[in-house]
C-alpha cells in the first residue's frame, strides 16, 4: 500500500523574535549589611540621663510631678532623642 507524503512545513517558532535589550537580565538583588551595632556604655548613658532628670526637675520647680517622672522624661529623651513634656 502505498503511503501519501505531506509537504515538509517548517515549524513554527511560537516566541517572537527578541531583541538581545529584551533578553539582558538584571542582576540579583543583595541584601544590604545589617546595621552594626554600636557599643553602649551604660554608665555614661545613665550620667547623661540623670542631668536631663535633674533639668527638667529644676524646671518642673515645685509643680506637679515627681522625680520618678523626671527621670522617665529623661530616659526617654536621652534613648530616643526626643522631648516629651
Amino acid at each position: 500500500m502505498p503511503t501519501t507524503r505531506k509537504p515538509s512545513v517548517p515549524a513554527k517558532d511560537s516566541k517572537p523574535h527578541r531583541s538581545a535589550s529584551a533578553t539582558r537580565k538584571t542582576p540579583a538583588r543583595v541584601p544590604s549589611a545589617p546595621a552594626p551595632i554600636v557599643e553602649c556604655d551604660a554608665a555614661a548613658r545613665d550620667r547623661e540621663i540623670a542631668e536631663v532628670a535633674y533639668r527638667n526637675w529644676l524646671e518642673r520647680a515645685e509643680g506637679p510631678g515627681s522625680p520618678l517622672e523626671d527621670w522617665l522624661r529623661a530616659e526617654i529623651e536621652v534613648c530616643f532623642g526626643s522631648k516629651k513634656g
